[in-house]
């Protein structure tokens, strides 16, 4: 199973101050904003993600960070869909 958006962004974040994150991203963050992906309050668009990766001026951690997150939400879509199947599938037997 892959990791949550807050794990991994607590991965990337280590031991430097989520305004310091915030700023290696490349995008227009706030320290709160990474505050909330954090602790799960909240999940970053998939077009954050992707305004990330294509930002000039995001680190390569930053991109590392933001492509684990589209890799996350992904696998979660995945299972979704799949729990979804399999629940339509059983209720027309």
């Amino acid at each position: 199973m892959s990791q949550t958006i807050p794990e991994i962004t607590q991965k990337y974040i280590g031991d430097q101050s989520l305004e310091k994150f915030a700023k290696t991203i490349g995008i227009d963050a706030s320290r709160q904003m990474v505050w909330y992906w954090k602790e799960g309050k909240q999940v970053p668009s998939i077009m954050t993600l992707f305004r990330v990766m294509g930002s000039a001026t995001s680190t390569t951690e930053a991109k590392a960070w933001a492509r684990e997150c589209i890799n996350s939400l992904q696998a979660q879509a995945g299972m979704e869909f799949e729990d979804t199947l399999d629940k339509e599938v059983e209720r027309r037997r």
